[in-house]
Parts: C-alpha cells; structure tokens; sequence
C-alpha cells in the first residue's frame, strides 16, 4: 500500500497539472498585489491569517476540484490502472491510494499558498482572532470530505470530462434542487448538504457549532468512502 502512494504520488508532483494548478491558485487567489489592487483589496492592508481562512473557506474551488478529478482519473486514461492491479494491489487499496494522494497533494498546495502568503503579507501582521482556528479545523476537515466525494466522483466516472463536469456543477446542482424541496415541502433538508454546512457554522462558530460541522463532515467522508470502495470492488479494470 506503501510503495502505491509512492506511485501515485510521483504522479503527482512528476506532473505539470500539479504545478499548472498551483500557479493558477496563487494567480487566481487574491494574494499578490496586482489582484489585491484589481480586487479592490488594498495589498498593503491585506494580512496573513484572513488570507488563509479564505482560502480554506471555498468549497475546494475549480482549480483544486479540476486537480483532484483529474488526478484520479489519470491512470484509467493512460491505461496503468490495468497495471496496478496486476501487481498484485486490490481495487480498494487503489481507491484508497488515490484519496490520500489527493489529499496531500491538495494540502501541499494550500501549504505553498500560505508560505507565499506569510512572505509577502507578514509585514502587515497575522491579523489573528479568537476564533479562527475553529474555522480552520472546520475547513480543514470539510476539505478532506469535498475530497473523498470528488475522489469517489472521479474514481466512478473515470473520464475527465464527466468527472470535471460532474464535481464542479453537481454540488451547486444538489444545492438548488435541496432548496427547491425546502421551499416547497417545508422541510429544512438542505441544511444537511456539505455546502451549506460551512456557511452555517460560519454564522456562529462556536466550539459547540465546530462539534456539530466536524460530525457531519466525518458523516460524508465515511459514506463516501463506503460508496467509493463499493464501487471500486465491483469496477472492471481495463
């Protein structure tokens, strides 16, 4: 199991969809000065932990959901998947190999984001509160989940395509149509999807309110990655 997230995540940090992501984040996430100005955001008054906070706020955003589909579907592209069963590796140990590299190279990313941040903003002071780090552990672990949902996704799906399409329209999708059955059968359903799960503790956080969001993250991770395995034991390889 080892030696397959060595693989997987030499295919990670050997390839340039890595990197490409990267540089959009850093381009696209308004830390540099010439998006802060561009943003409105005067760079001289931009601080180092409002910045990380809402980084890890967006629900994973494109760019990272585009590296993670894209990862996992890269071996059923290439046509190694076949390869590494054959070595001997279960169809389980692969899906479980692609969400742990995924995730480490996803928070690898974020990791680069927050140096470049701290170097270029630390001047202007952390601009720390007391209650970001129940934020941050809030995110931190609705990122692990939006990454094991992505994950089984793309594991399912295999192409790029659908696997794009599918992980940056469907949570949007599943929100509107949760919204149109609240409205119209009176119940508070959409409360419980994942991309409303944030925003709700975001209101109140409170350490009683980042008890009930990490529970109900740890509730999608582990359904999740029951369907994913699911999946994966029944999937043909080819």
């Amino acid at each position: 199991m080892n030696k397959l997230i060595k693989l997987q995540l030499r295919n990670i940090f050997h390839n340039r969809l890595f990197y490409s992501c990267l540089i959009l984040i850093l381009i696209l996430f308004p830390i540099i000065s010439f998006w802060g100005t561009i943003s409105g955001i005067q760079p001289e008054k931009i601080q180092v932990m409002p910045q990380v906070v809402r980084l890890l706020s967006t629900e994973i955003g494109v760019v990272s959901t585009i590296f993670i589909t894209v990862f996992t579907c890269f071996d059923f592209g290439e046509g190694t998947s076949k390869n590494i069963i054959a070595r001997g590796y279960s169809k389980g140990q692969f899906f479980r190999a692609k969400f742990i590299s995924a995730l480490i190279g996803l928070f690898t990313m974020y990791i680069v984001v927050f140096i470049v941040d701290f170097v270029l903003f630390i001047g202007n002071g952390l601009g720390y509160e007391a209650n970001m780090p129940l934020i941050i552990i809030s995110n931190i672990v609705k990122i692990i989940a939006y990454t094991m949902i992505f994950v089984t996704v793309s594991f399912v799906l295999e192409k790029n395509a659908s696997a794009i399409i599918a992980c940056v329209i469907g949570p949007s999708l599943i929100s509107t149509v949760l919204g149109l059955v609240d409205s119209k059968l009176k119940f508070d359903i959409s409360k419980f999807w994942i991309g409303n799960i944030s925003s709700q503790f975001a209101e109140n956080p409170t350490t009683g309110n980042l008890t009930t969001a990490v529970i109900l993250y740890i509730v999608y991770i582990v359904v999740f990655a029951i369907i994913g395995l699911h999946f994966a034991n029944k999937k043909e390889i080819k």
